[in-house]
């Protein structure tokens, strides 16, 4: 099965390097899941592990466009790897979303969790300001926001939870130039808060993990379904 994860992988990383940057609320799941251990969860002993998502997601109810984009334009995929250390009820990590590098940091117990993310402009941005102080090229790619995570224990490895969220996203939109190629991939962003409901369950030594949300896209008055599907490793 790991052979054949890393064929996926492998696969998955051509259209990484060919689209922009997107930061849509990281998993729940991954950010939930802990690996087995034999003594409690608050042991000062860090876990590691890694995982991959798939994010499929759809708009509905657009009533208007920004910065020349319209929603209808936004790539209805996104891609994620990432690592995810636990130490006692910290929480945190690091990972790609498409091309975009992003990290996040949380409280995370077996019931509740709240957890904050951020992509790597808000830091670059420092340095644009020193410079010149009129660009903002990184300042217009801020990818941003805030969950909170209730979950319940179905059995001995497999959970039901619920998700809340405000964010900041960056999503990779097709830009059309009229000129060869027709067309390419840029990034802008809208502000969105919602909900959504999580299902996680073992598989062989993986955790897979089915997460859906709603959210009301207030930048352009649009609402917004998503499917995510996680493996974590």
């Amino acid at each position: 099965m790991n052979y054949m994860l890393l064929k996926v992988l492998l696969g998955l990383a051509v259209l990484f390097f060919t689209v922009g940057c997107a930061t849509h609320p990281p998993s729940a799941v991954a950010f939930m899941t802990t690996k087995k251990q034999t003594t409690s969860q608050d042991t000062l002993k860090t876990n590691v592990q890694a995982g991959i998502s798939l994010l499929t997601l759809g708009s509905i109810n657009v009533e208007q466009t920004n910065n020349n984009h319209s929603l209808n334009d936004e790539l209805n995929a996104a891609f994620t790897i990432q690592a995810s250390l636990r130490y006692g009820y910290l929480a945190y990590g690091f990972g790609f979303q498409m091309q975009c590098p992003f990290g996040y940091v949380g409280f995370a117990s077996e019931h509740f969790g709240t957890m904050l993310w951020s992509n790597i402009f808000p830091l670059l941005s420092l340095f644009e300001w020193m410079g010149d102080k009129n660009s903002n090229i990184f300042s217009e790619k801020f990818g941003f926001g805030a969950s909170v995570i209730e979950q319940i224990k179905l059995g001995k490895e497999r959970t039901l939870g619920l998700t809340q969220h405000f964010s900041r996203t960056l999503a990779p939109f097709t830009e059309y130039r009229g000129v060869y190629p027709s067309s390419r991939f840029g990034s802008s962003y809208y502000y969105e808060f919602g909900g959504g409901v999580y299902f996680s369950f073992p598989l062989s030594n993986q955790t897979v993990g089915i997460e859906t949300r709603y959210s009301r896209n207030y930048t352009y008055k649009a609402d917004q379904l998503s499917l995510m599907v996680d493996f974590i490793i």
